[in-house]
Order: C-alpha cells, then sequence, then structure tokens
C-alpha cells in the first residue's frame, strides 16, 4: 500500500493546526476539516469541478480510513458548506491525538491524490492560495544526491 510522502503529510498536519487555531479537541478538528474542505472547494472547483473535488475528497477518505478504520462510516460531503456526514461522530471514537491524526490522514491523501492529477506545480499553489501563512517546505538537496 502507497503512503502519503512525508513531506505532503507533514504539510497537511500544519494545514490542520493552522485551521485549529491551536484547539485540540476532536470536534475542533472536525471543524478545521470543515473549513480546510471549504477552502479547497473555493479554489479548485473553478479548475475540476465541484464533483471533481468532491470525488478527490472521497477518494482520500478511503483511503486514510485503511489507516484509521474510525473512518470508513463516513459518508457523503453535504454541500453547500462542505460537512462530512459522520465526522464528529467518527471522531469521538478516538482520543484528540487519534482524530488529529485521521483528519490529517484525510488532507494528506487529498493533496497527494491533487498533486498526482493536477501536478506538484498547479496543485500546490491553488492549495498555498487558500493559506497563505503555511509554506510548504521543499527538502534542501543533498551534496551527494542530484534533485530530482
Amino acid at each position: 500500500m502507497r503512503r502519503v510522502p512525508p513531506l505532503l503529510e507533514d504539510f497537511a498536519r500544519r494545514l490542520l493546526l493552522h485551521e485549529a487555531g491551536g484547539r485540540q479537541r476532536s470536534e475542533d478538528f472536525a471543524d478545521a476539516m470543515i473549513r480546510a474542505c471549504q477552502a479547497l472547494h473555493v479554489r479548485l472547483t473553478p479548475l475540476l469541478s465541484a464533483a471533481g473535488v468532491n470525488a478527490l475528497l472521497g477518494r482520500a477518505i478511503t483511503l486514510a480510513a485503511r489507516e484509521f478504520p474510525i473512518l470508513a462510516e463516513l459518508s457523503a460531503i453535504r454541500p453547500p458548506d462542505c460537512s462530512l456526514n459522520g465526522l464528529q461522530e467518527a471522531l469521538d471514537k478516538d482520543d484528540p491525538s487519534g482524530a488529529a491524526d485521521a483528519v490529517v490522514a484525510i488532507l494528506g491523501n487529498f493533496l497527494w491524490l491533487l498533486v498526482d492529477f493536477i501536478g506538484e506545480n498547479l496543485g500546490l499553489r491553488k492549495v498555498h492560495e487558500a493559506w497563505p501563512g503555511v509554506p510548504f517546505i521543499l527538502p534542501k538537496a543533498s551534496p551527494d544526491k542530484a534533485p530530482s
């Protein structure tokens, strides 16, 4: 099974913490996921369509549920507020740390699918438009290894 690249997972965690505003309860992480979904929809719908964004998010949830079975019960995204049926209930089944990890898995998989689908440059540029204060940190090139 492929895993989200560590750089995208780290970026997803920083996005979640930014959206949660330093709060650490499961409901804070659920609210942060909804706000993140809304921000992604605003930036990506003109490019991918609402159905395209929802499809990527649905697939990201499916992939995240492999690692976090509490997410398996999530159902459709509810427009227009981008809430996920069952997210709060699912996150309540775990402690706040586990809830945060589950949401990071959703966001990380979403970012990974987005980058895979439309490319790193365009995908991360659109994400950066939504969160200009949360930089994506590129790895430093090693002198022994040429950048790829």
